[in-house]
């Protein structure tokens, strides 16, 4: 086609009809859409809004039966609303708890048994759930292969800048999640694509806006789920202009019936709901449940609105390519203890009581203590029409008696009010401990512990302390993992490659990346809920690979234990040896100034080879008496070790080319010929590499360091030589007749018996060494066994000991009790056996 002056040609492809969709277009042209491009199209008609492709009448009578389920299931769940208020309403952030008396001017101070507890329970969810780096990390499903791990390093990465930058809304969302689930006893999260941002969003859900049926066991599980919904009407036109909602006329809203746990909620935070609703709010109902639409019943997503009844959208529910019709997860449950039924239940259900009585308690106390401050007096009335006299504090005021009264006191007798009362004080300091040790744990008492105590002591203390924590921690784990889960089938549905190049700066990620198995999970680890757990767990293994290095990776103890310090290895640990790809020029400046150099499979050993032999055969570098010192004896072994890798890596390289060209079968002896004619040709390529080699190898051994670890054997020599024979004997065969054929095969079987006589030798040795080990352990098992029996008579011994002592000492304590209550002739509340009671 003519662009301007210049002619612009096009491209040819060769498109497989299989592979791709042709669309003709008005104009004569055609649109071709690919196979990937027409998978995206069909998830999109999938995921669409078919309410107006249903039977009208079938929907109607949907819509109606669910509206009447909804009524009675929001009837069913009252109770829970109540118990939930009144959570809120206890933690005394609006100013309306519960109890205490109704005198002016009596405290209305609330106990923090509650709000202590959330706050709590929220620091800990997020530092575990949501580090700053974000909550995902990779995790390869079967065999882990270098594509596998970098595949999962890249999905992760990319939901970890989703979920703390893409999705801005998502830490706040779970923050509120997190300091409300305590008192709720579960709340709900919910996944899902905008359109019109053209990236997923999260929404904290309150339990008090999810109706389940009164015969729902499993949140999961249930025949319906509701999530009522309070949308403004701007945001309402928004999603009828996206096509999330159909135009239909729907009138104006009826009035909102907020739930008692959202009213609530808006004394705690200052709100007043005004008489006119001026935003235009208006209450939908988004139901996820199976309907029957005459192909069976299916699982759909259907909006309703409350004040119409009209159904505003309805979605398929499924995967498209799903024959079993499973039901898809959009809203995920973060329970915090799971009970009988489908509802968790939470600190307002368990210690509720136990905050209510703390505060009427402490409420008592300073009600006690404000009464017996404040002057209240009784007066004597005298004169004839008495007196009424209300005194200021510094105030002087006159004061009429009686007939024959001369001193005021004999008028006027203040009120004998107790004090507040040491039992009551007690009782709220029962009261406070048995509430907290629902929640309880023991990193308060490792302060008095003695630092140098045993890993073991430290870390029953911590598990035991932590054990209600970590079981609660374990499901949100999981509920985190369903999360990641809806986000990365979000990502498989709705991501693009446009969406890719457009919002994503650096970072590797293609949209096929997530067409696999999720092989991403939290960040978080289910059995950990704080660094002091952590911490202790790295330092036994710290300890023990102390002890036994030769069984650890020294490094990888070093990089977890930097990593629980939040401190980055790169910043301080030096490069991994061999990591890093370096030309052959950085290599020999390298060595030269006495840096370790290292070899790897995929560098280009033959360039490699002959840029260190240029450098080492020049009177400038490599020859210089001022280079040679250092960098010959490590050049040495480089230059052995490339020679090997490159013999290795070609080798393998031709068997597998001999394979996928069906050349070879997997038959050994077909095998050896292709390495044997691999290495005939490194052996002509590098004709006379060998002999320079032995003799670089020879003369830098005057430079060898005189102190280190033991250098490997010298096998170059013998790797020449064995190239010479072969080179002859290939020599030989082609110019020898049949008979000195014969007579070479006849060598070279005596040469297989010699060899085979020498391996049976060789096995021979090897089983007498793995019998003399085998000696060696058994002893040390006996040993052990001899040395554990020993300590546990020990141990049992001086238990034994330790229980004669204390039964000796209680029977003394308890002879001198009973000598006490008879010359008393009361009797003490105490006991023995376990030390006596201070607090009987």
């Amino acid at each position: 086609m003519n662009e301007g002056d210049e002619m612009v040609e096009g491209e040819m492809v060769d498109l497989d009809e299989h592979m791709s969709e042709v669309e003709d277009t008005p104009d004569g042209g055609a649109v071709i859409r690919l196979e990937d491009e027409q998978d995206f199209a069909n998830k999109l008609d999938h995921f669409a809004n078919i309410v107006d492709e249903v039977d009208p009448e079938l929907l109607s009578e949907a819509v109606n039966d669910l509206l009447d389920k909804i009524d009675r299931d929001k009837e069913a769940r009252e109770k829970r609303d109540k118990q939930y208020e009144e959570g809120l309403r206890r933690t005394g952030l609006g100013d309306d708890a519960p109890g205490g008396a109704q005198f002016s001017g009596a405290n209305k101070v609330v106990h923090p048994m509650l709000i202590e507890a959330c706050v709590d329970f929220s620091a800990r969810f997020m530092k575990e759930i949501f580090p700053s780096g974000g909550p995902v990390k990779a995790k390869v499903l079967g065999e882990h292969d270098e594509e596998k791990l970098e595949k999962a390093e890249r999905k992760s990465e990319f939901m970890n800048w989703q979920t703390t930058e893409q999705m801005q809304e998502f830490r706040g969302e779970l923050e509120q999640l997190s300091t409300q689930l305590p008192l709720g006893g579960g709340q709900y999260m919910k996944m899902m694509w905008n359109a019109r941002n053209r990236r997923p969003v999260s929404e904290f859900i309150p339990i008090d806006d999810i109706y389940l049926p009164f015969a729902a066991t499993n949140f999961y599980t249930a025949e319906r789920k509701t999530h009522v919904q309070y949308v403004t009407k701007m945001e309402f036109d928004r999603r009828v202009k996206s096509g999330m909602y159909r135009d239909v006329e729907i009138g104006n809203p009826a009035d909102i019936e907020f739930s008692k746990a959202s009213i609530a909620n808006d004394k705690i935070e200052g709100r007043k709901e005004l008489s006119y609703n001026e935003d235009g709010l208006r209450t939908i109902f988004e139901i996820y449940t199976c309907i029957d639409f005459g192909d069976g019943v299916e699982p759909y997503i259907l909006s309703v609105d409350k004040s119409s009844g009209l159904a505003l959208s309805l979605y398929r529910n499924w995967e498209p390519d799903d024959d079993m019709r499973r039901e898809l997860d959009w809203i995920v449950e973060f329970p915090f203890v799971p009970w009988r039924g489908a509802y968790p239940i939470g600190l307002t259900h368990m210690i509720g009581g136990l905050s209510g009585a703390a505060t009427g308690a402490l409420r008592a106390l300073l009600d006690s203590a404000h009464i017996q401050n404040v002057p209240t007096l009784l007066k004597l009335k005298g004169g004839p029409g008495g007196q009424t006299i209300n005194v200021q504090p510094t105030e002087v005021v006159e004061m009429e008696g009686g007939a024959l009264v001369d001193d005021v006191r004999k008028i006027a007798m203040p009120l004998p009010f107790n004090g507040p009362s040491p039992v009551l004080f007690q009782l709220l300091g029962f009261l406070v401990d048995a509430g907290k040790g629902i929640v309880q744990t023991t990193f308060e008492k490792l302060a008095d512990q003695n630092p140098n105590q045993p890993v073991g002591t430290t870390m029953a203390l911590i598990e035991q302390g932590m054990v209600v924590f970590s079981s609660i921690h374990s499901r949100l784990h999981g509920s985190m993992a369903r999360c990641l889960k809806i986000l990365h089938r979000i990502n498989s549905a709705y991501l693009t490659q446009e969406d890719v190049q457009a919002q994503v700066a650096g970072l590797k990620i293609e949209p096929s990346d997530f067409d696999g198995p999720m092989d991403v999970i939290p960040v978080s680890d289910p059995s950990i809920f704080s660094d002091t757990q952590r911490f202790a767990q790295t330092q036994a293994i710290v300890q023990r690979a102390a002890m036994l290095p030769q069984l650890y990776d020294i490094r990888k103890v070093e990089e977890m234990f930097l990593r629980n310090l939040k401190v980055p290895a790169a910043e301080v640990l030096l490069p991994k040896p061999g990591d890093e790809d370096k030309d052959p020029v950085s290599e020999n400046i390298e060595a030269t100034m006495g840096q370790p150099i290292f070899v790897l499979p995929k560098q280009d050993h033959l360039q490699h080879i002959m840029t260190h032999m240029a450098f080492l055969k020049s009177n400038l570098f490599g020859a210089n008496p001022a280079i040679i010192k250092t960098y010959l004896f490590p050049m040495s072994m480089h230059l052995r070790d490339h020679l090997l890798n490159y013999y290795m890596v070609e080798a393998h390289q031709a068997v597998m080319n001999a394979k996928k060209q069906g050349v070879i079968q997997d038959d050994p002896t077909q095998k050896t010929q292709i390495i044997m004619q691999v290495q005939q040709f490194i052996e002509q390529q590098l004709a006379g590499f060998g002999e320079e080699l032995a003799q670089i190898t020879e003369q830098a051994q005057q430079f060898a360091p005189p102190a280190g670890p033991p250098m490997p054997p010298d096998s170059s020599l013998q790797v020449a030589q064995l190239n010479a024979q072969v080179q002859q004997a290939a020599l030989q065969q082609r110019s020898q007749s049949d008979q000195a054929k014969m007579q070479q095969q006849a060598q070279l079987n005596q040469q297989k018996l010699q060899l085979g006589q020498a391996k049976l030798q060789q096995d021979a040795q090897l089983k007498q060494a793995d019998i003399q080990a085998k000696q060696q352990e058994a002893a040390l098992e006996i040993q052990k066994e001899q040395m554990r029996e020993q300590a546990e008579d020990r141990r049992t011994m001086q238990e034994l000991a330790v229980r004669q002592a204390m039964n000796s000492a209680d029977n003394q304590t308890a002879l001198q009790l009973a000598e006490q209550e008879m010359l008393s002739n009361e009797r003490f509340s105490v006991s023995t056996g376990t030390g006596v009671n201070p607090n009987p």
